[in-house]
């Protein structure tokens, strides 16, 4: 175990009377809320009325700002922090997936930052102060929920990048998994593939591969992650799996599943940026596809060997990295996910970018020196068509 500090503010309801217990406690969060949700589904689910009814109950004046996109771009963002700024709220509200909850987040920090907001997510400065977040997952898979990370898009620069800060975190999450019965089942399964591509990467890029428990979590996580979304992918209203794949999902970006790893990458997430910043590729689908090259490319490697054998038992012997590769493509199969991304509309003649903007991010997070770009471009390569 490496030495670490563990931080986690945000309060988490879990269950299916954690909506009950929002309306409850509510009036603590302040009088004037900004609600952030996205386009239509929360308005066909019924949840949107009921969340109108609840502020109005506590007598809490309501500013919406709705239609947030997939992939949030940076514009929607920066309009979000104007109508925050005339409005003034004390709290912001974000009901929906990963990326409402990420573009509150960067609204909250941008309302108190006078600087360009763009600068902050190229790492050239960290927000201090953000108003408080209070989140409703509808959907499991980015985490957005418990940790103090934001996502966007910049789309005149055709990139995406993160943002982490303390100020972050959400205030609180209410956690319903009756929230997710209605997820389309493509949507389910980019979410599990998602939740179990940040398991993956604390896994297989970490600094210090010691045989732990921070290891044992990690194994354990994704073995009843692919177990749960398998049942939840076919019945998707099963509320044990449901509920075991949104809270597997909460913490495998958050600061409990890092706690103890030491320093760690993302390089998956590096060359998925592009894939849904600059093409709108669901983020899942794009981890998926990459993870998938990954695996083929380095099948030799100790960790790679290891995750074979302890998240999908594949016994030692003949031909082992084969067989790994096939459980892994079955896993795809039953998710009805495509392999390639030339399946997914991406075209030879995109790599050469795909290959700069993953560059641009490894440099921005201080990376590049470990992952070459010869090796960027053999992964794309093998994810374009295997």
């Amino acid at each position: 175990m490496k030495d670490f500090e563990f931080y986690f503010p945000t309060r988490l309801i879990f269950g299916k009377e954690s909506l009950k217990k929002f309306s409850e406690d509510l009036s603590s969060f302040g009088k004037k809320v900004l609600f952030v949700y996205g386009k239509t589904h929360l308005k066909k689910s019924g949840l949107y009325e009921f969340i109108l009814k609840a502020l109005k109950d506590r007598g809490i004046k309501v500013t919406e700002f709705g239609g947030i996109k997939p992939n949030p771009p940076l514009s929607q963002v920066l309009q979000g922090i104007k109508f925050a700024r005339t409005e003034n709220p004390d709290f912001i509200l974000a009901v929906g997936g990963g990326s409402v909850i990420d573009a509150a987040k960067a609204i909250a920090c941008g309302y108190y930052y006078e600087g360009n907001l763009w600068e902050l997510f190229e790492r050239k400065g960290t927000p201090e102060k953000a108003l408080p977040v209070i989140a409703i997952p509808t959907i499991s898979g980015t985490g957005s929920e418990a940790n103090d990370v934001t996502v966007i898009v910049n789309e005149e620069k055709r990139i995406k990048l993160s943002l982490r800060a303390p100020c972050l975190f959400p205030k609180a999450s209410y956690l319903d998994p009756t929230l997710t019965f209605t997820v389309p089942s493509n949507y389910t399964a980019y979410g599990i593939m998602d939740a179990f591509s940040h398991l993956f990467e604390f896994f297989h890029f970490r600094l210090h591969h010691e045989d732990n428990i921070c290891e044992d979590l990690l194994v354990n996580f994704m073995r009843r992650l692919l177990k749960e979304g398998r049942i939840a992918y076919a019945e998707p209203s099963n509320y044990s799996s449901r509920a075991q794949i949104m809270w597997i999902s909460a913490l495998a970006l958050s600061p409990f599943i890092r706690a103890g790893l030491s320093a760690y990458r993302f390089f998956l997430h590096s060359l998925e940026h592009p894939l849904s910043g600059a093409f709108d590729l669901p983020h899942g689908l794009g981890l998926t596809i990459l993870m998938r090259a990954y695996l083929k490319r380095f099948g030799h490697h100790a960790l790679v060997r290891k995750f074979y054998q302890r998240v999908f038992e594949i016994p030692e012997g003949k031909d082992f990295s084969k067989r790994g590769l096939k459980a892994f493509d079955e896993l795809l199969e039953y998710f009805k996910l495509p392999k390639f991304l030339k399946e997914c509309g991406i075209k030879r003649e995109d790599l050469p970018f795909l290959v700069e903007r993953a560059c641009e991010i490894l440099f921005i997070w201080k990376a590049e020196k470990e992952f070459k770009k010869e090796t960027v471009q053999e992964i794309y390569e093998l994810a374009f068509e295997g």
